[in-house]
C-alpha cells in the first residue's frame, strides 16, 4: 500500500508548519486525519475548524485506541524523538510510522514538481511563485513554510498540474525529492547537528541537484558552482538584478533574463535578497509559460509573508517582525533597515533558536547583533533540543561589543518597549517570539493613547 492509499492518518506534531499543510492536503481528499501537538496555535485552530481532531495533552487518554493499524498511517517530524509517548505507543503495537518528508515525497514525486532549496529565502520564494501561479490559469498545489498574507494559509490547493515545495536541507529530507525544477538560493553553514561541516552540507546540496528529473532545469546562485542557470547581481550571470532601488514599502529594479531586459519591475517587498527571490520566481514563471503581464502584476501585488520583514506598525513607532534566526539573515534585516531608516534609533529583540545553532555561530551572532543601536536577548528557544552545558543567550551577550545590551525574559517585553527611546523596534527569531507580536503592538499603541 502506498502512503496515499490509507484511510486514516495520525500526525505527531500536527501543528508544525510542514505537518499542518500535509494534514490539510489529506483532508481535501476526505481522509480521516487526527493528531497531537503540545502547543495550541493558529495552525491547529485552522485544522480543528476543518474537522481534524487534535489533542494537546501529552497522554493517550484522548487517543482512539480502536483505530485500525492496517488502515492508519502515522506521520512524525525530526522534532519528535523516539521517547515521545505517541511515537512509542504506535511503534510498540506495530503501526506503520513514517517521516513527514516521506509523505511529501509520495505526494509530489510523480507530479510536475518545483523545489525551492537554500539556507535562506525558501519560504519567501515559494510564496512569491505561488502568488504568481494563483493569478495565472495553471492548476497547482503549494506547500509553504510560512503563512502568506491575504491567503492566511501555508498551503494553496488549486489543482494538481504543478506542485511547489520547499526543499528542506535539515535532516537531509530534500534528498527524497525528485523535482522537474530546482532552485538553490544560497548555501550557508547551518544544521551542524546533522552535517559534519560546510563541506558535508555542500555535498548534500550537490547530491540533491542530481535528483533533477530528465530534461529538468536547475537555477542556482551565482556564488555557487552548479550546472544550470545562474542568477545574481553580476553581469556574467544568466539572470541578473540591475538598478535596484528600495522605498519604504516596495523595491523597484530591472531584470535581465538571458538577453532580454525587463525594466522597472515593482515588487512589494524590500531588500536586495528578496529582489533575488523575486528574480527566481519571475524566471520560473516564464519557464512555465505564464503571461508576462500576469507575472509583473503579481510581483507588484505580492502581499508578503507573515514574519518575513513584516511591518506590524508605522505609528507611534515603526515595528518590524522577522523570522531571522541565522547570522546572515540578521545582517540582511539590519542592512534593510539601515538603508530605509539610517537616522532612526533602533532596538532589536532577538530570541536565539536552538542551543546547537547558538553554539556553532556564537561569534557570528554577536557581530550581526552588535550593529543595532540597542540589543535585547531573550532566552534560547530549544525546539527539539536539550540544553547544552555552557550555552545560553548570555554566551552571545558576553561577546557583543556594544554596551547598549540587556538580557530579558518575555515577561519584560511590555516594560522594554514602553520605556525606551528607540524609534524603530525589530523582533527576530524562529521560536515562539512570534506569539509576542500582538503584545508588542498593543504596548506600543497604548503608549500613544496615554
Amino acid at each position: 500500500m502506498n502512503y496515499l492509499e490509507y484511510n486514516n492518518y495520525y500526525f505527531i506534531g500536527i501543528g508544525g508548519i510542514g505537518m499542518s499543510a500535509l494534514a490539510e492536503y489529506l483532508i481535501s481528499f476526505n481522509k480521516v486525519v487526527s493528531g497531537y501537538d503540545r502547543e495550541k496555535s493558529v495552525n491547529t485552530e485552522r485544522l480543528i475548524n476543518l474537522g481534524i481532531k487534535i489533542s494537546h495533552k501529552n497522554d493517550l487518554s484522548n487517543l482512539n485506541l480502536q483505530i485500525d493499524k492496517a488502515k492508519t498511517l502515522v506521520i512524525y517530524t525530526p522534532a519528535i524523538n523516539n521517547k515521545n509517548i505517541f511515537f512509542s505507543y504506535f511503534k510498540n503495537i506495530g503501526f506503520n510510522i513514517i517521516k513527514r518528508s516521506d509523505l511529501l515525497a509520495e505526494v509530489v514525486n510523480n507530479k510536475f514538481c518545483i523545489a525551492i532549496a537554500g539556507t535562506h529565502g525558501k519560504t519567501t520564494t515559494t510564496s512569491i511563485l505561488s502568488h504568481i501561479l494563483y493569478n495565472s490559469k495553471l492548476k497547482f498545489t503549494s506547500f509553504i513554510g510560512g503563512i502568506i498574507n491575504k491567503y492566511d494559509s501555508n498551503i494553496i490547493l488549486n489543482g494538481d498540474d504543478v506542485f511547489i515545495v520547499e526543499a528542506d536541507e535539515y535532516d537531509k529530507t530534500f534528498l527524497k525529492l525528485h523535482p522537474n525544477i530546482i532552485t538553490i538560493l544560497n548555501i550557508d553553514g547551518d544544521h551542524y547537528d546533522i552535517y559534519k561541516d560546510y563541506a558535508d552540507l555542500l555535498k548534500s546540496f550537490k547530491e540533491f541537484s542530481c535528483n533533477l528529473k530528465k530534461d529538468g532545469v536547475l537555477f542556482y546562485n551565482e556564488n555557487l558552482d552548479f550546472d544550470g542557470i545562474s542568477f545574481g547581481l553580476k553581469s556574467k550571470s544568466d539572470l541578473q538584478i540591475m538598478n535596484f532601488v528600495q522605498y519604504e514599502d516596495k523595491s523597484v529594479f530591472d531584470l535581465r533574463v538571458n538577453d532580454k531586459t525587463y525594466k522597472k519591475i515593482e515588487f512589494k517587498m524590500i531588500g536586495i535578497h528578496n529582489a533575488l527571490n523575486a528574480l527566481v520566481a519571475f524566471s520560473i514563471a516564464l519557464k512555465l509559460k505564464i503571461d508576462l503581464n500576469i507575472i509583473i502584476k503579481a510581483l507588484k501585488s505580492f502581499p508578503g509573508v507573515k514574519r518575513r520583514f513584516s511591518f506590524e506598525l508605522y505609528y507611534p513607532k515603526i515595528y518590524i517582525d522577522d523570522y531571522a534566526h541565522h547570522p546572515i539573515e540578521i545582517e540582511s534585516v539590519y542592512n534593510s533597515i539601515n538603508s530605509l531608516y539610517p537616522e532612526k534609533k533602533n532596538l532589536v529583540i532577538f530570541q536565539p533558536h536552538l542551543y546547537s545553532r547558538t553554539k556553532d555561530f556564537l561569534n557570528d551572532f554577536a557581530k550581526a547583533l552588535e550593529k543595532f543601536d540597542k540589543i535585547a536577548l531573550l532566552d534560547i528557544y530549544p525546539a527539539r533540543e536539550e540544553p547544552i552545558n555552557g550555552v545560553s543567550s548570555k554566551s552571545i551577550f558576553d561577546k557583543i561589543k556594544n554596551s547598549n545590551k540587556l538580557l530579558i525574559k518575555k515577561s519584560d517585553l511590555n516594560e522594554l518597549v514602553c520605556n525606551n527611546e528607540s524609534e524603530l523596534i525589530i523582533s527576530l527569531g524562529a521560536g515562539d517570539i512570534g506569539n509576542e507580536v500582538e503584545l508588542i503592538k498593543k504596548s506600543l499603541i497604548e503608549i500613544n493613547e496615554n
